[in-house]
């Protein structure tokens, strides 16, 4: 994975295609994902640093360093991701595999690789990985 600290990019799902893309409800609190019509927003601009071994903490140009993505811990079903305060915790270190066709799957570190950022339901959660289309993610520089 060559993805370049300095640039932004664009998540995708397969099964949905390029018309939509990650992104955060502008709600107040902000830290809610979506998937919502691919646009120029900021919200769907996501800087991807590398932690080593594949791991990258994801954060938005709206949002800036100081949130990243992670996974709510609810003690329940631990499915809901949200953008929360950066710090240094294994549901925010996102690994990056390739799953080919310029495709890929993210899983975090926390909960390892039987869950993964999937598109279900119309929202974006963490779900039990299966090879399907809502769980291959296409990283397009935006």
């Amino acid at each position: 994975n060559n993805f370049n600290p300095n640039d932004f990019y664009r998540f995708t799902v397969q099964s949905q295609g390029d018309r939509r893309s990650i992104d955060i409800i502008n709600d107040g609190q902000n830290n809610k994902l979506t998937l919502a019509r691919t646009s120029h927003v900021s919200s769907q601009r996501w800087k991807l640093r590398s932690l080593g071994n594949n791991y990258y903490r994801l954060t938005t140009e709206w949002q800036g360093e100081d949130k990243s993505l992670d996974v709510v811990n609810d003690g329940i079903l631990d499915h809901k991701l949200s953008l929360a305060p950066t710090g240094q915790y294994s549901g925010q270190m996102w690994k990056i595999t390739p799953v080919g066709n310029g495709f890929y799957r993210l899983t975090t570190q926390w909960k390892g690789y039987k869950r993964s950022l999937s598109f279900f339901s119309n929202s974006v959660v963490l779900a039990n990985t299966k090879c399907s289309n809502e769980q291959f993610w296409k990283i397009t520089r935006a």
